[in-house]
């Protein structure tokens, strides 16, 4: 800093920014130590020490085992965006370990820092000392993001030609295969003279075999994925370990398909069909198909299961075969351009086993919401399905009902006006000790400003020292902080609102979202995307059939990026997070469509 500028600087100490921090950090995979978030944090708060700077326990946000390729699904960095927005400001900056901890896709990190920056939040990254505050702090972050950038590129290259290296060897990769198991294989390490682990290979299981032969003959007789997987059930013998922690180990009809496809079984080992593909902007992973050209096929006889004039029948059945597992799937499951406007997919869960109520069979009109765990895998006992469109008729109906529902009204205010009034208070309490202390404060601000004078003094005198660069720092940081409190008294609006008035607007927000779900349907499913997180759909039996009995609770207000135009509306949204309890909603399959 020129010496200036330093002059300039000390008439308007009392104005910086506070430096009130708040904390992010990430770790991308269970592989990654649970200290990993502890270790930051301390980085963070060492940071802050040296700069003489605050953080704010309660804004220490976490995403754990979330890749950083995308920020999809990172609550923990959307909760620190949208604190940001509120104002007063709850704090000045986010302090984060390193740039890819924030994110390793370029677009994406810096889109949010200048969403934060455009708030009046900066953001500093501990370990590089770069703060975007900085005119320079661009062209470092664009470098630095680069290589994090291609850290995953590098990475995954890396991974997939080991990989390769061990096939063309006779090896496996790591992937386990139902009917093998997989031996470790060691030597010696020229280098240090100990064992290592250098390669893994595959014996077969004989009991495991046995199995798949039987699979394997009872496809060719032209029985059902489906068949064949309730036939092992019943039997009760041991399923595959599943390689997809959300789902229990057990017989699906996904699993015997992947059985009667796998050419190792007949002694070749094939490798590089698919490549993992990821997609940024969804935050979702997925899979590519290679080239033929592309694949490695070495053989193995030493692994053959069965004949190939087994292979050959089984292959036969597949190609003529028209198993349900086969069926193409409608709407939702396949995103088509009508499924587009399905209102509801991705917001319903199955009461049972809690898997995602999605489209399970039929043609539009006709399109059917059901469990897939219970039709595909045979781990659900909820068998009831609805149609599309009396799903969407009947739970519009009920929700307009219960949202317009008179008898809920005094309940709501209550709990609305409860929330508002629990944080005011704590809004005003902070004001009220700050106003206490306030002679104290002013007195030590104008001791804050004389030494900050005398030490701009100094620095012109003698030069700029480390010394007096952090007695400097730590005065102004003090008087930020000072001049924080002495301007918290805020005016509270609650003491203006009756509860009339509250009520009315309740009243018409509620009225304005049943518009919504009755109005355009790409719309409609936008905004209930935005405000319902989850509706559970639970099988009940009653005299006249099985119904699906259905709650969870609406976000009654928009998101907080809405730009509002009234008190009420502000106010809602910076004092509370509002929602609507959904209760007694009752969905039948067998009533008629009204008109």
């Amino acid at each position: 800093m020129k010496m200036s500028e330093l002059s300039n600087n000390t008439g308007s100490l009392a104005e910086f920014a506070a430096v009130r921090c708040a904390v992010y950090t990430r770790y991308s995979s269970a592989q990654q130590r649970e200290t990993s978030t502890e270790d930051q944090i301390r980085n963070a708060r060492k940071l802050a020490a040296e700069k003489g700077w605050t953080i704010l326990d309660e804004y220490i946000r976490s995403d754990e085992e979330l890749t950083g390729r995308t920020i999809e699904g990172r609550d923990g960095l959307t909760e620190l965006i949208r604190l940001a927005q509120q104002r007063p400001r709850p704090f000045d900056a986010v302090l984060i370990d390193d740039t890819s901890r924030l994110g390793r896709y370029l677009p994406d990190v810096l889109r949010e820092c200048d969403r934060l920056m455009h708030y009046g939040v900066f953001v500093y990254f501990v370990s590089d000392r770069l703060d975007t505050r900085e005119e320079h702090s661009r062209i470092i972050h664009l470098l630095k993001g680069y290589g994090d950038e291609r850290f995953v590129i590098d990475h995954g290259n890396r991974v997939h030609r080991g990989q390769e290296g061990r096939v063309l060897h006779g090896y496996i990769h790591g992937s386990r295969c139902y009917g093998y198991k997989n031996v470790p294989v060691y030597a010696e390490n020229p280098r240090t003279g100990r064992q290592g682990l250098i390669a893994v290979t595959q014996e077969k299981i004989p009991a495991q075999a046995e199995v798949v032969k039987r699979i394997w003959e009872m496809r060719a007789n032209e029985l059902s994925f489906g068949r064949i997987a309730r036939t092992m059930k019943a039997e009760a013998i041991a399923p595959p370990a599943n390689p997809h922690t959300n789902r229990a180990p057990a017989w699906y009809a996904s699993t015997i398909k992947q059985i009667v496809n796998n050419e190792l079984y007949r002694g070749w080992r094939v490798w590089n069909r698919t490549q993992n593909a990821f997609n940024r902007p969804e935050g979702r992973k997925g899979v590519r198909k290679r080239p033929p050209s592309e694949w490695i096929r070495k053989e193995v006889p030493e692994l053959r299961i069965i004949s190939d004039e087994l292979w050959e029948r089984v292959q036969a059945v597949n190609r003529r075969g028209r198993d349900k597992y086969y069926a193409t799937r409608q709407g939702g499951l396949n995103r088509t351009e009508t499924s587009r406007t399905y209102l509801f997919s991705g917001s319903m869960v199955c009461g049972v086993c809690g898997g995602t109520y999605t489209v399970v069979c039929g043609k539009k009109p006709n399109v059917r919401y059901g469990c897939p765990n219970y039709r595909y895998r045979d781990t659900c006992t909820n068998r009831v399905t609805i149609l599309r469109t009396r799903l969407e008729q009947q739970l519009i109906a009920a929700l307009s009902a219960n949202l317009l529902d008179s008898r809920l009204e005094d309940e709501r205010v209550r709990e609305f006006t409860a929330q508002l009034k629990a944080q005011i208070e704590i809004e005003e309490k902070l004001a009220r000790e700050a106003e206490l202390d306030s002679p104290k404060l002013s007195e030590e601000r104008s001791d804050l400003q004389a030494q900050a004078h005398n030490l701009v003094d100094a620095i012109a005198r003698h030069g700029l020292s480390a010394f007096l660069s952090t007695q400097l720092e730590a005065v102004e940081s003090r008087l930020a902080e000072i001049g924080h409190l002495l301007t918290a008294k805020r005016e509270t609006k609650l003491h203006n609102l009756t509860d009339e008035q509250i009520r009315e607007f309740l009243r018409q927000e509620c009225k304005d979202f049943r518009e919504v779900l009755t109005g355009d349907p790409i719309v409609a499913k936008r905004e209930i995307q935005k405000r319902i997180k989850k509706l559970v759909l639970t099988p009940k039996q009653t005299a006249t059939g099985a119904v699906l009995e259905v709650t969870g609770d609406v976000g009654l207000f928009q998101r907080p990026d809405v730009i509002v135009n009234n008190l009420m509306d502000e106010t809602a949204q910076h004092y509370t997070h509002f929602c609507v309890v959904i209760t007694g909603i009752v969905l039948d399959p067998s009533l008629a469509l009204s008109a």
